[in-house]
């Protein structure tokens, strides 16, 4: 069976698995950074005993392997939500632990960008009567989002890449659907070049529109700094 052949064959397989690839990365990358930017925030200025279990969280989660996280949330979460009457499906399980990575990640990628900008601007707006929140949404947070982006395309694409991880708890991500097709039909080959293709594709698309992103938010934030 021909490249072509193989892919035709195998259409509605692999559609079913990246559609569960791609909303299982796309989840992530969403609820992980919107809850990373909030963790990144409250490494910077919370007091104390907030810091603390937010730098506990970042530094577990990132300190140990993916699959670990993936595990303990589909076990351990899984059990004890079970005896609330509540069942974390596989793609659910993966979701949360995927988030909870890209959320680690993106919190010290915050703290890093926020404490990289010279303190002399968040004094500068205090002294022409800024609060607090103004000063952090129309000065801080524009200028770290221009450090943030470039790495969190890294971030991004390793989510997507880290999907695989789920076929180890049943879900039929393109991974798992490429296994299950080369024990049915043989062509690993093929099913293996097929998907690696695809996830290709699927990063260069967040890497291209990262840098589009990326070239607003340095030409928007020119413009403030020159008003």
């Amino acid at each position: 069976m021909s490249f072509i052949d193989t892919v035709f064959a195998a259409t509605n397989s692999l559609l079913s698995g990246a559609l569960n690839t791609i909303l299982s990365a796309l989840f992530a990358i969403i609820i992980g950074t919107i809850s990373g930017i909030l963790l990144g925030f409250l490494l910077c200025y919370a007091n104390r005993y907030f810091r603390f279990p937010v730098r506990l969280y970042v530094d577990i989660i990132r300190g140990i392997p993916g699959l670990v996280t993936l595990f303990s949330v589909y076990f351990f979460l899984g059990y004890f939500l079970q005896g609330y009457g509540i069942d974390l499906s596989p793609l659910i399980s993966g979701i949360i632990a995927l988030s909870a990575m890209c959320a680690a990640d993106v919190a010290e990628l915050t703290r890093g960008a926020l404490q990289s900008i010279p303190q002399g601007q968040t004094e500068a707006g205090k002294a022409i009567g800024l609060r607090f929140d103004q000063i952090f949404f129309k000065i801080l947070f524009p200028q770290a989002a221009v450090h943030i982006l470039p790495p969190w395309v890294n971030t991004a694409t390793e989510m997507v890449k880290g999907s695989t991880l789920l076929s180890l708890i049943g879900v039929s991500e393109l991974l798992l659907t490429a296994n299950q097709l080369v024990a049915t039909n043989g062509n690993a080959l093929s099913y293996y070049s097929l998907i690696g293709l695809i996830f290709f594709l699927l990063n260069s698309l967040i890497q291209f529109l990262g840098a589009r992103l990326e070239k607003r938010l340095t030409f928007f934030t020119r413009i403030k700094g020159d008003y």
